[in-house]
């Protein structure tokens, strides 16, 4: 009988969102503790060392449970998609690396967490958490060149169809990876791997950031903490500027690769649902400068290989149109907090007027905001490119690109059999793990 494909996807889903809003939470803390250590350092006010000490302790705690939860979350990959195991040989690199990456967080961020106050060099102190943040990145540079090579094939890899020559491994796997000689395998690191890793790590720092700035602009509201003034002016103009670079730069180069490695997920991703070629005007001025270039529609590739339909609204409104709003918001409460008083002075106070209302609007808004852009994004890279992993496009004489890659069918574990009930039960499981964290920081902010 063959296997249902969707509550397998969903589970999966369900587990690496929930482990990536844990890894994507470190990357944000850890950082913002750096940024409160070096403005600490800058300027002796004991203010920023208590927040920073806290930042660190959150991050660890983040960590503990995402380390943990990891692992939890490997072992269900493999046990639902194990035949992708049979491909692992290929792209087993990023993966080495990684291990590396995870010891120096294991060794160093407790060091880093448990040593404030007791380093006279406060410089030093400083140093040891940016080692510790070098393992979180640096996992995360790895981990993110995996994924950049299941949406966009590697240069070089090569996607072997055993069932074409009427051979299988154990009658259950069909498709092999191979590189043309050991050294290709650097190529899972190539400049288009390089533009969707950026992507990626920025994104973990945005949506982590807009969810602190909106806690902390919660918060000011009621009391009128000067600190944490402080804190939101370290953040809330630097979120409004990645927001940008975000958008307007590694996007633009995010979406030219989809444009010349997947023109079907680029159809997908702007909505182009009609069959043959046909001017978008805007899609061509963003990619060609001009009005008239012609792509090749939704419809025009075998119902068999197109992605779902609702990648559309992931990219256009979810990702696209929350991060806009994210952008804007960050910028003008950005500019309120850190200028708004000198700009009242110059004449420009009447741009402020809204002020109060802006600010109720975007204690909710900025991390709601970050949230659905990060998970918009997510879901229009990820199932832009269903059924197919390792993806890649050959250019035809005759009609649109020939659309290639490994059928997400073939990886499937084929003697798996999962009830509804087991399934929506650890997808309960795989989406409550995070709040242990959360429950843990509510602990130490709240010193219970």
């Amino acid at each position: 009988m063959p296997i249902d494909l969707t509550p397998l996807r969903v589970l999966s889903a369900s587990g690496i969102i929930a482990h990536m809003s844990l890894a994507t939470s470190f990357l944000g803390t850890i950082a913002l503790a750096l940024v409160l250590e070096y403005k600490y350092l800058r300027t002796k006010d004991d203010a920023y060392f208590q927040k920073a000490r806290m930042f660190s302790v959150i991050s660890t705690i983040i960590f503990g449970v995402g380390a943990a939860y990891g692992t939890f979350v490997e072992f269900g990959l493999v046990t639902v998609w194990s035949n992708f195991v049979a491909m692992m040989g290929a792209i087993a690199l990023p993966f080495y690396l990684e291990l590396f990456a995870f010891l120096f967080e294991v060794v160093v961020l407790p060091i880093y967490t448990v040593t404030w106050g007791k380093i006279k060099n406060g410089w030093l102190h400083f140093f040891i958490g940016v080692i510790a943040a070098f393992g979180g990145y640096w996992s995360a540079y790895n981990i993110l060149a995996v994924m950049a090579s299941l949406s966009m094939r590697p240069p070089g890899l090569q996607i072997v169809n055993l069932s074409q020559q009427g051979q299988s491994i154990s009658k259950a796997i069909t498709y092999l990876l191979v590189w043309g000689s050991p050294t290709q395998m650097l190529n899972m690191y190539w400049s288009g791997a390089q533009i969707f890793i950026f992507h990626g790590i920025l994104a973990a720092v945005i949506v982590s950031w807009s969810l602190i700035s909106g806690v902390y602009i919660y918060k000011y509201i009621r009391d009128r903490d000067p600190l944490r003034k402080k804190v939101l002016n370290l953040m809330l103009l630097p979120l409004a500027v990645l927001t940008a670079i975000q958008g307007l730069v590694l996007g633009h180069f995010q979406g030219e690769l989809v444009l010349s490695d997947d023109p079907l997920k680029l159809a997908a991703l702007e909505g182009m649902y009609w069959s043959g070629l046909k001017v978008d005007p805007l899609t061509s001025f963003v990619a060609y400068g001009t009005f008239n270039h012609q792509f090749w529609g939704y419809y025009s590739w075998p119902a068999s290989i197109r992605p779902p339909t609702f990648v559309t609204f992931a990219y256009l409104v979810m990702m696209v149109g929350f991060g806009i709003v994210l952008g804007i918001l960050a910028l003008a409460m950005g500019l309120d907090y850190a200028f708004g008083e000198n700009l009242k002075k110059i004449g420009f106070g009447w741009l402020f007027k809204l002020q109060p209302w802006l600010e109720k609007v975007s204690q909710f808004l900025i991390p709601f905001s970050g949230i659905i852009a990060g998970i918009g994004g997510a879901l229009a890279t990820e199932s832009g490119r269903f059924p197919l992993i390792f993806v890649s496009s050959v250019p035809t004489t005759s009609g649109p690109p020939e659309i290639t890659g490994v059928p997400v069918s073939a990886i499937i574990n084929v003697a798996l059999n999962m009830p509804v009930w087991e399934v929506a039960l650890l997808i309960i499981v795989a989406l409550a793990i995070p709040f242990v964290a959360v429950y843990g920081i509510w602990v130490y902010v709240s010193r219970r």
